[in-house]
């Protein structure tokens, strides 16, 4: 039988000698028995605050995400989102890179795991390849659609009615009174080519329709993959996190 009180005290010595402190300046650091992807500890810094602790990370989880990539580009997109849902799910705050969170005093040890758990999911944010934020986009983008549109005014994959129709699919037909609301998701400068020419060959066929462009990020398109689709195109949403964007063009073509 587990002698519950021996194991207690063993598991309590043991975290204790695992976990550092040491005086910073107005405020306390602790390193934490959690590692970062750089090898390093997770390192918590307290200080005393209204509400009871003040927990922060000095701008350091930033600072290492800094090394590797662009944050501007880093944190767009599904990358983005996923991380203002880790911030909300672990009680996290951003100011100017800084992470931080405030807990009361008698919630010190859980507050302390709970950033650190936080931190570390921050940071695997990086491990996202562009790939797999890419594998989201699609479903991303019919997600924004059935939320705004009736599923029986959208027509996933549509072909046009023209002879050779099936080499120039677009993406969704969506009904509208004056004439359908064609919407192409672009995720790549492949993608934007391809869109570009099914627009111009839409336009030579006498198609009556209008266009709507949804990209994965613009940032990303070469300059002028950009500057054809922005003149191919009667509509452009630049970033597929903007669904504001998305629902609002939309319902303005189905007025």
């Amino acid at each position: 039988m587990i002698d519950l009180a021996e194991l207690k005290q063993t598991l309590c010595s043991a975290f204790c000698a695992d976990v550092g402190i040491r005086s910073s300046g107005d405020m306390v650091s602790v390193s934490l028995p959690m590692t970062a992807r750089d090898g390093d500890s997770f390192c918590i810094y307290l200080s005393r605050s209204r509400s009871g602790w003040r927990l922060s990370d000095a701008a350091s989880t930033m600072m290492r995400l800094s090394y590797e990539n662009d944050l501007a580009k880093l944190l767009t997109g599904p990358r983005l989102r996923l991380y203002e849902t880790i911030l909300a799910e672990s009680g996290l705050q951003e100011d100017d890179g800084e992470l931080f969170a405030e807990v009361p005093a008698d919630q010190l040890i859980a507050g302390m795991f709970r950033v650190g758990q936080g931190l570390s999911r921050i940071e695997d944010i990086a491990l996202w390849t562009r790939s797999r934020v890419e594998s989201t986009f699609y479903s991303d983008l019919r997600a924004a659609i059935l939320a705004t549109v009736p599923a029986e005014d959208v027509t996933e994959g549509y072909t046009p009615d023209f002879e050779g129709g099936e080499d120039y699919q677009v993406d969704y037909r969506i009904e509208a009174p004056a004439r359908p609301l064609f919407v192409f998701g672009v995720n790549g400068k492949d993608k934007a080519r391809l869109t570009t020419i099914t627009l111009l060959k839409l336009k030579a066929s006498g198609t009556r329709f209008d266009s709507m462009i949804v990209c994965s990020d613009i940032a990303d398109l070469p300059r002028a993959d950009e500057s054809r689709l922005l003149s191919a195109a009667n509509d452009i949403v630049p970033n597929i996190a903007n669904v504001t964007a998305i629902r609002e063009k939309i319902e303005h073509r189905r007025a």
